[in-house]
């Protein structure tokens, strides 16, 4: 159906959520814990993934033949692969193509134009978590934890259910935008890895007491009296006061890419330095009084679906996007569950001033219509195509249809959208707002688990990151 015009804009827009196993491992069987033994040791644990072994970390003569060099004839090979490698990673090479595949993806997938100029930008961006995918590869690589083709296949069939798609459609289109597939199975490669070695190595460590159950169930029962928020982010580190004016720059080109049309999550999962990265950039929801306070009082002028400029804060800088709110002791805005019929009107740029008027004028007698069963009589008789969207909560459309659609009355003609092929009327049909409901303790528990792996997640992989040998040859 057609609807997809209006919560798709751009059918891979969800494509960094669906493909993510989140650090609960969500998306796939859990894989075994750690063995007793192991679980019983938390000191040996946290050395687990951080260091190969006693004789490596006790030896930076060896660990540097071991991780830092990579292999003399990659490294030694100026006129065949080496012209070709971009970046080397302990042992692993990421080339010039790895780049530009991955620049590729983001570019189909975010929602940015498509430029020359643009390409160059997103390659830039992309490396980061290129190297990233790399440094955690070998640390499941270490831990002899592997994941089958069949794994990564699942998780692509997954990100084609979510987008109305077989596999084979969604292969097809990677190939029509000139985008090879293999740099997303890439992706989730590592993900699904990066999750399995934390599942294993702490599986066993990371455990949810009642007492923790039940005061977070006391705080969301607190919180309901409170306004609250739904936040998602994008956070850029500042390490190095001397790199304060580079990140600054960098932030403000992801805001600018932002308001461009770049899909928030996309960008969140690509470039953003938070464990939230992982799930695209979602934080949660927040009570009024319990957020940053830099952040809170840009985040409270936001509506749903809106973002703020970057704002310096003690570690670096963050743009924070409003996903929903409720007021207290409502249910949140985004769900509501909402129906609505929309119109298709062929348009095209080149249209004649002639047509352009006939449609205007046919707008107009449209908006002046309250029953959606009268609009689609009108569409029929003017030999316009009207569709009735399902029932479908408003979070499930995009940013810009929230904020259309949030304020509207049933039976209120809207202003028409354009796409690249109509201009879409649209009448809301039906808005029911749900009992509000608390999380049940298995929710909460299963929230808890992935806060602690969250933490986990960094501090871990800022143990790897930080011994290995990264040179970048761009």
């Amino acid at each position: 159906m057609n609807y997809k015009i209006l919560t798709a804009l751009g059918v891979f827009s969800t494509l960094a959520l669906t493909s993510t196993q989140s650090l609960a491992g969500v998306q796939s069987p859990p894989p075994p814990v750690a063995d007793k033994k192991t679980a019983e040791s938390p000191n040996a644990q946290n050395a687990k993934i951080a260091v190969a072994d006693k004789k490596t970390a006790e030896s930076p003569n060896s660990q540097s033949a071991k991780i830092a060099v990579a292999d003399k004839k990659t490294a030694e090979s100026p006129n065949s692969q080496s012209a070709k490698i971009a970046i080397v990673v302990n042992k692993d090479v990421i080339t010039y193509q790895d780049i530009q595949d991955r620049a590729q993806l983001i570019l189909m997938t975010s929602g940015v134009e498509n430029t020359p100029e643009m390409l160059k930008t997103v390659m830039q961006q992309v490396k980061r978590s290129l190297i990233d995918e790399k440094v955690q590869l070998q640390a499941a690589k270490l831990q002899k934890v592997f994941v089958a083709d069949a794994d990564v296949d699942a998780a692509l069939e997954n990100i084609a259910k979510d987008n109305q798609m077989t596999v084979e459609q969604m292969t097809t289109m990677f190939k029509e935008k000139g985008v090879n597939i293999k740099t997303l199975k890439d992706r989730l490669r590592a993900q699904i890895s990066w999750a399995r070695t934390l599942r294993e190595a702490f599986g066993g460590v990371v455990q949810i007491s009642e007492a923790e159950i039940e005061n977070r169930l006391q705080q969301l029962k607190d919180n309901e009296s409170k306004e609250q928020f739904e936040l998602m982010e994008i956070f850029l580190s500042v390490e190095n006061p001397t790199k304060q004016n580079a990140v600054a720059q960098e932030a403000a080109k992801i805001h600018q890419q932002l308001q461009q049309g770049a899909h928030f999550h996309v960008m969140a999962q690509q470039f953003s330095e938070s464990t939230t990265s992982s799930v695209g950039g979602y934080m949660g929801w927040f009570a009024s009084g319990q957020i940053d306070p830099t952040l809170e009082p840009e985040v409270v002028k936001l509506k749903p679906g809106e973002f703020t400029a970057p704002i310096r804060t003690s570690m670096g800088y963050k743009i924070i996007l409003l996903k929903d709110m409720k007021k207290p002791n409502q249910a949140p805005f985004g769900q509501t569950q909402i129906t609505y019929k929309q119109v298709l009107i062929p348009y095209h740029d080149n249209i004649t001033g002639e047509d352009y008027e006939i449609i205007e004028t046919r707008i107009a007698e449209m908006q002046k219509i309250k029953d959606h069963d009268k609009l689609e009589a009108k569409a029929q008789e003017y030999g316009y195509e009207c569709e009735m969207s399902p029932q479908m909560p408003l979070k499930a459309l995009s940013p810009v249809l929230q904020k259309l659609f949030h304020p509207a009355k049933v039976g209120q003609c809207l202003n028409p959208i354009k796409t690249p092929e109509h201009l879409v009327v649209t009448m809301v049909c039906s808005k029911s707002a749900p009992v509000v409901k608390l999380p049940t303790a298995d929710q909460i528990t299963s929230i808890l688990e992935q806060e602690k792996f969250g933490k986990i997640a960094t501090r871990e992989f800022n143990k790897i990151h930080s011994i290995a040998f990264i040179e970048d040859k761009t």
